[in-house]
């Protein structure tokens, strides 16, 4: 007896296991809030935002015991308890909300594939973003959450293919720059590294996470320059093999290095770090845009991240960008540059802001 009451509870587990994740697509209309529980969602909201996300809670169900077909205060639910790190429930009552639909339903796609990501779930994770990518195939944070699931489950190829995506339909969000400057990095990517790591800081150049963007910066802007054993040596290393397949960017690689030659001369001995930096990117962006016609336009990097710089040498605004960008180096010129230099980084802010992205394929 007790082994088939074992057997019946592995069984169930089994099914609870296998339907953890399915999402089916919409069918239920949902119903809209009143005035008084639109108020209370609003509350919850505030709650949340507090950090008292039980008595958050408490709000949506409130709620729900009114109208059970309210996706708001679902959505807003299963977020507060995905904040509990009770993420089954979280995931229970995301999947309820997802039987509606609503404009919501890509922000509840995101929350099951969160929950199940937290959940040691990717591979089903995958598959939610992907069904959530068919219902609404424009939403780049259905993308960028793939990515997230995708590296996970180390692979970086597939990650880096759908933050391609996810920037392509909105090239303002700076986690999607920083991440795929990341894999880029590791990758041996460097050029289209620094690039990405380069929009990331005009986008956030102050946060806590543009320290490991600026990073990246310097170690590719560094090049391989090195001093060799007698005075007036100076040693230069390219990898030939590099990778080609986000586009051939030796030319670039070997800037880079005479770059940073240059600057180690007697001739720039008197120059400061960040002069010589600004010269350094002026050069790359130049160099870059003379071989934009030349460059694989097929290629996410040249499509999307080429013209961008480019267009910004032709503007004069790579000094402002260098010193903008600098911003968490701690560095008392740049700090200095900035104060004295409002207006022209206000009108560089202003270029960026409008500048025209490539629309998505």
């Amino acid at each position: 007896m007790l082994k088939k009451i074992a057997l019946l509870i592995f069984a169930l587990a089994f099914l609870s296991t296998q339907a953890l994740g399915q999402v089916d697509p919409p069918k239920l209309d949902p119903v809209p809030s009143t005035e008084k529980q639109s108020a209370l969602i609003k509350e919850g909201v505030a709650l949340h935002d507090q950090g008292k996300y039980d008595a958050a809670i408490s709000k949506y169900e409130e709620v729900l015991k009114e109208n059970p077909a309210n996706v708001e205060a679902l959505y807003e639910l299963s977020f507060a308890y995905s904040m509990k790190k009770d993420y089954r429930k979280s995931l229970d009552i995301a999947s309820k909300g997802a039987q509606y639909k609503s404009k919501l339903l890509p922000a509840l796609y995101i929350q099951i594939g969160n929950n199940l990501d937290d959940l040691g779930e990717s591979k089903k994770s995958v598959e939610v973003y992907k069904a959530g990518i068919k219902l609404s195939p424009q939403t780049a944070m259905l993308y960028y959450n793939l990515a997230v699931a995708y590296s996970n489950l180390s692979k970086p190829d597939d990650a880096r293919k759908a933050l391609k995506q996810a920037i392509a339909y909105n090239p303002n969000h700076p986690s999607s720059h920083l991440f795929l400057s990341t894999i880029w990095r590791e990758g041996g990517y460097k050029i289209p590294a620094l690039l990405a790591a380069s929009r990331f800081l005009v986008l956030e150049p102050g946060s806590r996470r543009s320290a490991a963007a600026l990073k990246i910066v310097q170690e590719v802007m560094g090049g391989s320059a090195t001093v060799g054993s007698n005075p007036n040596q100076i040693n230069i290393f390219v990898d030939m093999n590099a990778k080609k397949d986000e586009g051939d960017f030796g030319a670039l690689d070997l800037v880079l290095g005479l770059g940073k030659a240059v600057g180690m001369t007697e001739e720039n001995k008197n120059k400061t770090e960040m002069q010589l930096l600004v010269e350094q990117f002026s050069t790359t962006f130049a160099i870059m845009s003379e071989q934009s016609d030349k460059g694989d336009k097929n290629k996410f990097t040249w499509k999307h991240y080429v013209p961008y710089f480019s267009e910004m040498r032709q503007k004069n605004y790579v000094e402002p960008f260098v010193y903008y960008v600098h911003q968490s180096s701690g560095n008392e010129e740049t700090q200095k540059w900035l104060a004295n230099n409002k207006a022209r980084v206000n009108e560089f802010l202003a270029w960026s802001k409008g500048y025209a992205w490539p629309k998505a394929d």
